[in-house]
């Protein structure tokens, strides 16, 4: 427990952390991998070379500085890092590494002093202390369930299935033929890769996309490649890998799934966001008592529009009422407009007290995430998952 005055120090720290918290965050990255260089082998590097990471981390420290008298306002945040932790097999031993190079990293870009230093190397041990057991949690629930392990586990992919130009589906079965874990629709496992002509490990995460059936796991990859360098592992999975080839996985993760109630669940999604919203989707029409299902997507043009023919039998079927946004194409079915996502285009069709799920590019979730509190929508009905480091929508 820190002491009233600890707290008092790190929440007057919080205006120094608008300030240079990604300054302190930059610094931190780069004294932990020069002296843990073996810590390459799990962070993402083409993050650190984007900024997102920092930045992310720099938004996880002020709010920790924000609300440190009253933790269980980021609580949630608290589950989601523990869950993508846990999936790239983050340890308790990691943390004094962390804890040392972050107060290093405080220390120099800000001097304020020892009593400073202090009580955040106090505020920094709960905290971590909060992770190390919520991850340990997850290791065992993860090994003891039924078909699960811990660490990674051999898998082979026996189907490679394209979706659209840019998507390629992975469908993976383990190599010991066992039984595996089941996992909840919108939670992802990791693919631990060593790519030729990389110094070290890579771990990617990718949302499961579809609903669990016993056999294996389908993962659905857009092969990607910018200006900072992300599409690495995704590239290398296209173009390298073939059926009868084996990628280590560990267990399915994830906090961002389908809420445990009746009401009725609209699915937005965009682009390669459509994985976990086809996993939900699959989930919510084969339940015994389905409820209303709105399935809401952007895509460039139908070409571009992943499962689109599953989506297209589930609607004759009646089982979902499909909203289609197309930017480039001739629209002939009912259902499809063109443009970007506008609620406003079908909010009269959507069902009152209705949970939202979004999943997508950024902006476009930001631009959703908007429309939706436009039309009323309280936050404690929309649920989303942000590709990558931790982004709020607000």
């Amino acid at each position: 427990m820190l002491t009233d005055n600890e707290i008092a120090i790190i929440k007057a720290s919080t205006p120094a952390l608008a300030e240079y918290g990604e300054q302190i965050t930059g610094r931190f990255y780069q004294i932990l991998l020069a002296k843990n260089p073996e810590l390459k082998n799990i962070f993402n590097m083409t993050n650190q070379q984007s900024g997102n990471q920092k930045h992310a981390l720099a938004m996880a420290v002020y709010a920790f500085s924000k609300y440190v008298d009253n933790l269980s306002v980021i609580l949630g945040d608290v589950e989601r890092i523990a869950q993508k932790h846990a999936s790239l097999g983050i340890k308790a031993e990691h943390y004094p590494l962390v804890g040392s190079a972050l107060l290093e990293a405080i220390e120099e870009v800000l001097n304020p002093g020892e009593e400073v230093i202090a009580a955040w190397a106090s505020g920094y041990g709960v905290l971590a202390n909060v992770f190390i057991e919520r991850e340990k949690a997850l290791y065992k629930e993860n090994a003891d369930k039924k078909g699960g392990w811990s660490g990674t586990r051999d898998f082979i992919i026996v189907k490679m299935q394209q979706e659209t130009p840019l998507i390629t589906s992975f469908y993976l079965q383990p190599s010991d033929q066992g039984p595996i874990a089941e996992y909840m629709a919108g939670q992802y496992i990791s693919i631990h890769l060593h790519p030729q002509g990389q110094d070290y490990q890579q771990i990617r995460q990718y949302s499961l996309s579809g609903a669990f059936d016993e056999k294996g796991y389908r993962i659905s990859v857009k092969k990607e490649l910018n200006a900072q360098g992300e599409g690495l592992v995704s590239n290398y999975l296209h173009s390298q890998f073939k059926v009868g080839d084996i990628v280590k996985v560990t267990p399915p993760c994830g906090e961002f799934v389908l809420q445990q109630t009746d009401n009725p669940a609209v699915l937005i999604s965009g682009g390669v966001g459509i994985t976990p919203m086809q996993a939900m989707l699959e989930t919510l029409t084969k339940q015994t008592n389905p409820r209303e299902v709105h399935f809401i997507h952007g895509a460039q043009d139908r070409q571009h529009h992943a499962f689109k023919n599953e989506l297209d039998v589930l609607v004759e079927q009646q089982k979902v009422n499909a909203h289609c946004f197309y930017q480039q194409a001739d629209l002939t079915a009912q259902g499809e407009h063109h443009g970007l996502i506008d609620l406003q285009k079908i909010h009269s069709l959507l069902p009152s007290g209705a949970e939202y799920y979004i999943c997508g590019p950024l902006i476009m979730m930001k631009a959703v995430y908007q429309q939706l509190k436009d039309l009323k929508i309280s936050d404690d009905k929309i649920h989303y998952e942000v590709f990558g480091p931790n982004k709020s929508l607000v």
